[in-house]
């Protein structure tokens, strides 16, 4: 198995001539200094109802960092992630992650439903995750 090619990432991401000139704009006038938010993007997909997933692949062919994960995974400076282990988790919070959680792992719109159930931030969600070791994976806008 060799490394990737060009004609890989063309067929993962197809040529921007190709995309959705409407929604292209839209991500052009939400972004800022080639970076748009996590928040900003879930904006996006609440007001025009795009996929989550379409955000984050378009973002990436247009070369605009996802920034401000708002589980605190990524994109930050200078640190680039601000989730940090926690001495303490509330049961309720730890019980709800033990009772969605497989293998230690979540899925990025597991912790969003956590987060909404229980009425917390996502942070601190992100937060009991790194505490309890919990990986968290498949970020709705792609990035990991």
């Amino acid at each position: 198995m060799g490394k990737p090619g060009p004609e890989d990432h063309e067929r993962k991401y197809p040529i921007q001539d190709q995309m959705d000139p409407e929604q292209r704009k839209i991500i052009l006038d939400h972004s800022k200094n080639g970076e748009l938010a996590c928040a900003v993007a879930f904006q996006i997909v609440e007001n025009r109802n795009i996929p989550a997933d379409e955000i984050g692949r378009y973002a990436n062919q247009m070369k605009i960092r996802l920034v401000k994960c708002q589980l605190g995974l990524f994109g930050y400076q200078p640190e680039k992630k601000i989730v940090k282990k926690i001495p303490k988790v509330d049961a309720s919070l730890q019980k709800a992650i033990n009772d969605k959680s497989m293998d230690n792992r979540l899925s990025c719109i597991q912790v969003w439903q956590i987060a909404s159930e229980l009425g917390v931030p996502k942070l601190s969600v992100g937060n009991a995750c790194e505490t309890l070791s919990i990986k968290i994976h498949s970020c709705q806008l792609g990035a990991f």
